[in-house]
């Protein structure tokens, strides 16, 4: 089993407004795709084009909204996803899920227990979840289009907090995150934004590796190994959008500790 994370406050207890914002920003970024975009293969999906992300995107949101409903686990193959007979539709249908959910969430309560794979079976978890999967794949869509992904600094900061959050969860399906552990070691994840920057945000991170998993905190603090970078390049590293040798990061020390980190903590 893991160790609990040592931070386990949110940057923001309500997730809806964020999540709807990023369904937005991915809306627009599907409107503006040319023809032959769509058909692009996404280097950080392997095996998928970018039809297959956005399409990924909103059944999610619609999954999302159905357990969020029923407060049980569903079956996605099961869901009426109403996929767009033309491109066009695609930024429309995109929003509506992303709408759906939050809707449901607000309604429901963002305390309602709904089953989840992760360690906060609620429905405000599932928005959480929801803005963080929307975020990356849209940053997918953008790097297959060679452009580099932006993010709010809020949306940024605690997607690093949420992976850290639902990471030992995710060893159910991804066996070795089980071998995140350790005696001590420790692993820094270092924002270079400035506070005005991120909004008076902090963005500092400590990993450190146990015996029985790892535990983190939001500290300022040495490590063995560190990463430092924009809070939206951390982002992405950890959701392996960035490796420890992408130009748009840097990395200071024990390089074998954080390869073991990064081939251990995808999923």
């Amino acid at each position: 089993m893991m160790s609990e994370t040592a931070n386990p406050h949110l940057v923001h207890t309500d997730h809806t407004d964020l999540l709807t914002a990023e369904a937005e920003r991915a809306a627009a970024l599907l409107a503006g795709l040319r023809t032959d975009d769509w058909d692009l293969e996404v280097p950080t999906c392997p095996g998928w084009t970018v039809r297959k992300v956005a399409r990924h995107i909103g059944t999610a949101h619609r999954w999302a909204t159905a357990m969020v409903r029923s407060g049980l686990r569903e079956d996605p193959r099961a869901l009426d996803l109403g996929f767009p007979a033309a491109y066009e539709g695609y930024p429309d249908w995109l929003r509506t899920g992303a709408a759906d959910l939050a809707g449901e969430v607000r309604a429901a309560g963002a305390d309602k227990p709904v089953w989840s794979w992760g360690p906060e079976p609620t429905a405000g978890a599932w928005a959480r979840r929801m803005l963080h999967e929307t975020a990356v794949h849209r940053a997918d869509i953008e790097l297959a289009l060679g452009r580099t992904p932006e993010f709010d600094p809020a949306v940024a900061v605690d997607g690093v907090e949420e992976f850290l959050t639902v990471l030992p969860s995710a060893a159910g399906f991804s066996p070795r995150i089980r071998a995140l552990t350790g005696d001590g070691e420790t692993l820094h994840l270092h924002a270079t934004d400035s506070g005005a920057e991120l909004g008076g945000l902090s963005a500092e991170w400590l990993i450190t590796l146990e015996p029985q998993g790892f535990r983190w905190s939001r500290t300022h603090a040495k490590g063995a190994a560190a990463v430092r970078g924009p809070v939206g390049e951390l982002y992405l590293f950890v959701w392996g959008r960035r490796t420890p040798r992408s130009k748009e990061i840097e990395v200071l020390g024990d390089h074998t500790l954080l390869d073991h980190w990064v081939v251990n903590s995808s999923f």
